[in-house]
């Protein structure tokens, strides 16, 4: 339990008899703030750990897990997904077994409430949980195996902040989505009000001078003198798009400047500049850039070989 508990800051703790001596073998990787790890355990033990003070959410790749908190049992199978509890001391009943576990700070999270939802309720996250439905525990198994990926690239990934920046954004927004939380009971979400065109085109202008940089939702609305949420508001109403995809359109015609500039002779890849502009994968940012400019990002790069 020496290297759980290096780790997690929740402190686990055997308890019972049913404990038997096996393998454990743990992989961990962080980035900007996202945490992501692999754990294959070949034992069964019966523990129990405090809360969990980073929101931590498993998808079981293999094997049984059984889990009891104060609202009652969970028994997962392989395939399941589950949120573990910030408020409660949770039990765990673990049979050999391989879970792949991603984890985001609780303030993160809040950021990605009150951007889309204003103010954030005080019990954000009441219980632990499976995904609220099917499609969204599909969803978290593609997401956890993305964050895995990107981090398990590391130090490459790590030494780009735009990607980091967006990894916490897009597995915050994913938590809100994915796990039963306070948002999800909101009946009616207030008009952020007006937001004039001087406000929006400060805020343009700040991510075009800034695109380079790891910029957040927040970062912009303060630079506009506005709240991320109204900022929202007015993009889709006037841009239609929100302000992270007017980020990414500028990034990737930054990056289409650098593949024209760019030889291939020197060493310049496709996937460099990429990544140098937030572009994790290949795939995504050929299709996006085949979309805007009519032709493969290999094609634009080749011309100046």
């Amino acid at each position: 339990m020496q290297l759980l508990n290096q780790v997690y800051p929740s402190r686990v703790r055997l308890v019972g008899r049913h404990r038997d001596n096996g393998s454990l073998a743990l992989s961990t990787a962080e980035c900007g703030g996202v945490g992501a790890d692999r754990c294959r355990m070949e034992m069964r033990f019966d523990a129990l750990t405090d809360p969990w003070t980073d929101l931590t959410a498993i998808w079981l790749v293999k094997g049984r897990l059984g889990l009891g908190d104060r609202t009652g049992e969970h028994a997962l199978t392989a395939g399941d997904s589950f949120l573990y509890s910030v408020k409660d001391v949770m039990q765990f009943r673990a049979q050999p077994l391989e879970l792949v576990v991603v984890r985001v700070g609780q303030e993160d999270v809040a950021r990605a409430a009150s951007r889309h939802f204003g103010a954030v309720p005080a019990d954000l996250w009441p219980t632990a949980g499976r995904p609220v439905s099917r499609a969204m525990n599909t969803h978290w198994q593609v997401l956890t195996g993305f964050v895995r990926k990107t981090l398990a690239s590391a130090p490459s990934v790590a030494e780009h902040p735009l990607v980091a920046g967006q990894l916490v954004e897009y597995v915050a927004a994913s938590m809100l989505a994915v796990f039963p939380n306070a948002t999800m009971q909101l009946s009616h979400v207030p008009s952020p009000g007006a937001v004039g065109t001087a406000t929006l085109r400060r805020a343009v202008a700040y991510v075009d001078e800034n695109a380079g940089l790891p910029i957040t939702v927040e970062d912009i609305a303060t630079a506009a003198g506005t709240s991320a949420r109204a900022l929202q508001y007015a993009f889709r109403r006037h841009l239609a798009c929100t302000p992270r995809e007017y980020v990414r359109r500028v990034r990737l015609e930054r990056a289409h400047r650098d593949l024209q500039d760019a030889d291939p002779t020197c060493g310049d890849t496709v996937a460099a500049i990429a990544l140098r502009w937030g572009f994790t994968s290949t795939g995504w940012f050929g299709r996006h850039y085949r979309a805007a400019y009519g032709r493969a990002p290999g094609e634009t790069l080749r011309e100046n070989g």
